[in-house]
């Protein structure tokens, strides 16, 4: 049943909105549309990745002179048969042998142990045998027909026979267990019958198998042994009984294993030769073979022509693998508008770093035609110099690592496609992509951005070492030192473009990165600055819950930057009123002339005060919702127990919404530890001569009162994951109040004279 709020209650609930309120309404709602810029990167990436117009090869057929250098002006390959084959029998010896499994074996000898005891119970001729033979498919021989008659037909030797064939079949029966041992060398494939199920299975895993022509006698005599109503005269005849009639369940699939082998070889891509682009084809004077001429009809036929309308649909639908594969990978954020606003954000950041790109190549392209000399007018050497590196570290700062690296391969295959198709290109850009983020991953201060840009530079002058000595240095030395400049030049140029475009992002798009969070984990900064002076008990209560928050988040592998700067700031509303709050005050105490409900007032207000604080000060949203939720709703039990005691009961019962805190409760697991880490280090102030065993049953009592009172319902904190803050708040609770021996000659526990 809802109650409606009072008016004092809907001014602090918009108080708070107010304070938690996160860019504008119509961004937020844009972001919140991911197809938009989806949608938007495919026809605006696809433009900008149509790549430079080239013009005709000559068309010399074989025997022809040539009669100018023939460059290669993309990369091209042939097929390479040798190496084809050579692919295909690693993938024939890579395939794992196919086993079947057929479960029904265990149910088909059940049925007919059951049906030779049936029929025996129902025979009244003297031809036993015959009947019996003839009751199932199973061999008996006459010694066993001579134990099911002596034993009239017994139903305890029926059930130890049946209990025996079920037991064995858990354990696999196979024909030929040598042959298994040594084709599950690598693991083989077992494929049950019944369910058409396939799975890989390791070595380990067939160690329990039984042989049925080495092992199965001695399993099964073993298994009657252990069967009381099994009789010791009738021990042989039961033993040769099952060991003629269970059969292996387990048996080597060869047309299984043929047909995966077919396909393994089937599915190897053949394998080419490869031309770089900048490499001679052929030289002015020389005759044209067969092999360049093909090549050069090949480089026809599949040129980059920026007006032909295939090429414009095949970029396009690049960009729609790469925005799905986007889309795929992030669908897991999918249902928050966390998760859209994240992958709208991706999408936003393709476009901008495929339009800087572009207009990398075009001034360097400018650059080129209006230099002199033949090096320095050559684009190539221009192209290492372009910031290739920018997407990716930019995004390791706003997402993270993992997510960068998928962000430097997207931009690679884009800035190679941008440029013809060029595999040098290729393989820069996504070197100097994970580069930058391999060197961006720790470091968490801007200033530390020159040395970052100078990792980039030097990461990239070295890829274009490598790729010189790989193409066979076709370059002059003087080239090369030249490309490895402009290589290393293009780090500092890559971090430059990151650092510029980082803080619009992160009031873009709400980020609040490790470098901001450090940031603001400065005590200079005003705000925390006026705590440590007008609120300076209000101040060590915050560092204190930083170190409580951080331990906590360690634990469970939380974010504990993030908490420790929270912490921070979660009281800043406290500088409205600092004498009000017992840790500030040194002498009387202000709600002694107070009513209880005025003082549940002052210490509810301070969280709306610091909302407001935090709002002014431009404190990111994360920091805002740790100021909102430190305290949930939780009851402000002194001053409720104080107004019980002073109102009479017979006008009218004291509120308990009254005396709550306005909330909202904790969302997310950091928040979550952000609330226990408060009321810990608030409690664990009271306690008296606190030991370890103090500590714990304070820790106890508070995660206890904390769940039952609802506070971490939306928080998505496990049970596991509470045990384990507990655990690092004992921890640093007990180092902080560790003990140590007197000092000698003095006494610093004897009071003032």
């Amino acid at each position: 049943m809802n109650k409606k709020l009072s008016p004092k209650d809907r001014t602090a609930v918009s108080r708070i909105q107010r304070g938690l309120d996160e860019r504008s309404n119509w961004w937020d709602r844009i972001l919140d549309v991911p197809w938009v810029w989806a949608a938007l990167a495919i026809v605006v990436c696809a433009a900008l990745l149509l790549p430079r117009a080239g013009g005709l090869l000559p068309d010399w057929s074989p025997g022809d002179v040539a009669t100018y250098d023939v460059l290669m002006p993309m990369d091209i390959t042939v097929p390479d048969p040798a190496a084809t084959e050579a692919m295909r029998v690693e993938a024939r010896e890579a395939v794992r042998p196919v086993y079947d499994f057929e479960p029904r074996q265990q149910v088909d000898v059940v049925d007919q142990i059951g049906s030779v005891f049936q029929a025996c119970r129902l025979v009244e001729s003297e031809e036993v045998e015959v009947d019996l033979n003839s009751a199932s498919d199973l061999h008996l021989e006459r010694e066993m027909v001579s134990v099911i008659e002596s034993s009239e037909c017994l139903e305890r030797l029926e059930s130890a026979l049946i209990q025996v064939a079920a037991q064995l079949y858990q354990y696999r029966i196979v024909d030929d267990r040598r042959s298994l041992e040594r084709r599950a060398a690598k693991g083989l494939v077992l494929r049950d019958l019944s369910t058409g199920v396939e799975r890989d299975i390791g070595p380990a895993d067939v160690a329990g198998v039984i042989d049925v022509r080495t092992e199965l006698e001695t399993s099964v005599r073993a298994m009657l042994l252990e069967q009381a109503s099994v009789k010791r005269v009738w021990l042989r005849a039961s033993v040769q009984f099952l060991t003629n009639n269970l059969p292996p369940n387990l048996v080597y699939s060869r047309v299984g294993t043929v047909e995966r082998i077919r396909a393994a070889e089937e599915a190897v891509t053949p394998r080419s030769q490869v031309f770089s682009r900048g490499q001679i084809l052929i030289r002015r004077g020389d005759k044209v073979t067969f092999s360049v001429a093909r090549v050069l009809q090949y480089l026809n036929n599949q040129r980059q022509d920026v007006a032909a309308f295939t090429n414009q649909m095949g970029i396009g639908g690049l960009m729609f693998l790469l925005v799905v594969g986007w889309w795929r990978l992030l669908g897991s954020f999918f249902g928050t508008t966390e998760g859209r606003s994240r992958l709208s954000m991706v999408l936003i950041l393709m476009v901008l770093f495929a339009g800087i790109n572009r207009l990398g190549l075009f001034l360097a392209t400018a650059v080129a035609r209006n230099s002199l000399g033949p090096m320095m007018s050559d684009l190539d050497v221009y192209l290492w110099a372009l910031p290739f590196a920018a997407g990716a570290v930019t995004v390791t700062m706003i997402v993270g690592s993992q997510v960068a690296v998928l962000f430097a391969v997207c931009v690679a295959i884009m800035a190679s496609v941008m440029m013809g198709g060029d595999f040098t290109v290729l393989f820069f850009a996504l070197a100097s992509g994970v580069i930058g983020v391999l060197a961006s991953a720790h470091f968490k201060q801007r200033s530390a951005f020159g040395r970052v840009g100078a990792m980039v530079g030097l990461g990239n002058a070295a890829v274009v070492l490598v790729l010189a000595l790989w193409s066979g240095w076709p370059n002059p030395m003087e080239k090369v030192a030249l490309e490895m400049v402009a290589a290393f030049l293009g780090g500092p140029l890559s971090i430059g473009v990151a650092s510029l475009l980082l803080p619009v992002f992160e009031n873009l798009f709400g980020i609040t990165t490790d470098i901001r969070l450090l940031e603001l984990s400065n005590q200079n900064l005003p705000l925390l600055k006026r705590l440590s002076l007008e609120a300076p008990g209000t101040y060590q209560h915050s560092l204190s819950v930083g170190n409580l928050a951080e331990g906590g988040a360690d634990a469970i592998g939380a974010n504990s930057l993030l908490l420790r700067v929270c912490a921070y700031y979660h009281d800043v509303g406290k500088l409205v009123k600092p004498g009000y709050f017992v840790e500030n005050q040194q002498g009387e105490n202000p709600h002694d002339s107070l009513s209880p409900s005025m003082s549940a007032l002052v210490i509810q207000s301070h969280v709306k005060e610091g909302l407001e604080m935090a709002r002014e000060a431009k404190l990111p949203l994360a920091i805002r919702q740790g100021i909102a939720t430190h305290h949930g709703t939780k009851l402000i039990r002194y001053f409720f127990a104080k107004a019980k005691e002073l109102t009479d009961p017979e006008m009218g019962e004291v509120r308990e919404s009254d005396y709550r805190d306005p909330g909202p409760k904790p969302h997310t697991k950091e928040l979550g530890v952000l609330l226990l880490a408060d009321a810990v280090e608030a409690a664990a102030r009271t306690i008296e001569k606190p030991s370890p065993a103090k500590i714990q049953a304070m820790i106890s009592r508070i995660f206890s009162d904390t769940l039952e009172d609802g506070q971490l319902v939306d928080s998505d904190l496990t049970f596991s994951e509470l045990d384990k803050v507990a655990t690092a708040f004992l921890w640093v609770l007990t180092n902080m109040y560790h003990h140590r021996i007197d000092y000698p000659g003095f006494d610093f526990n004897k009071g003032a004279r």
